[in-house]
């Protein structure tokens, strides 16, 4: 599409989707207008769109947690790599960073092109990296601008976006996971607590 994704959180109600390439629900690719509504309340009876059900239940978006505002950094030989922990949505993408971590200070190579990789796995932007000397840049290929929600869980954005809502520190705008079962403490992003609603689809 010619026009960039955009993202615009509605106060107490749904996410509005403009201009996204590719709409995935569980897999499978949806047919929608230019124009989509996700439900962010997580009530909805045609999940994961709205049906106006955010009005029946009362759903705040408002945050209720206040961001920390720490970036954690970790100083390697070649890389720089930060975490954010209000973007984390706790899919532990990142488990083998430690390990790798040990080798790219020990000297190894392939280590700091291995979590360039981890890195760029991290579906909610969480995670970021700096060189520190010159590296090999990672092939990135063009995105296209995606809607990927999984059942159960998270609206994962994939490609460049613009949101009427502040990105998190170090949040590049190409990636991001959003709440939809409204339960997030860090709305509109989501925080993992989908986990611990066994009704949500």
């Amino acid at each position: 599409m010619s026009d960039a994704m955009n993202i615009v959180v509605i106060p107490d109600g749904p996410l509005k989707i403009s201009n996204a390439d590719d709409v995935y629900f569980d897999g499978e690719a949806q047919d929608v207008p230019v124009d989509v509504y996700l439900c962010r309340c997580g009530d909805s009876k045609r999940a994961p769109f709205c049906d106006g059900a955010h009005r029946a239940v009362g759903f705040s978006g408002a945050c209720e947690r206040a961001p920390a505002g720490k970036i954690r950094v970790w100083e390697g030989q070649t890389l720089r790599t930060f975490f954010n922990a209000d973007a984390c949505m706790h899919v532990y993408s990142c488990k083998p960073l430690k390990a790798l971590r040990a080798q790219e200070e020990a000297g190894d190579a392939e280590a700091a092109a291995e979590i360039i990789r981890v890195v760029g796995t991290c579906p909610s932007g969480a995670l970021s990296y700096e060189a520190k000397t010159d590296l090999p840049e990672p092939e990135v290929k063009t995105a296209e601008s995606v809607i990927d929600i999984i059942a159960g869980g998270e609206i994962r954005v994939k490609g460049a976006f613009a949101i009427n809502t502040p990105l998190l520190d170090r949040m590049a705008g190409d990636k991001a996971t959003l709440c939809r079962c409204g339960r997030s403490k860090s709305k509109p992003w989501c925080d993992g607590r989908h986990k611990g609603r066994k009704d949500f689809r």
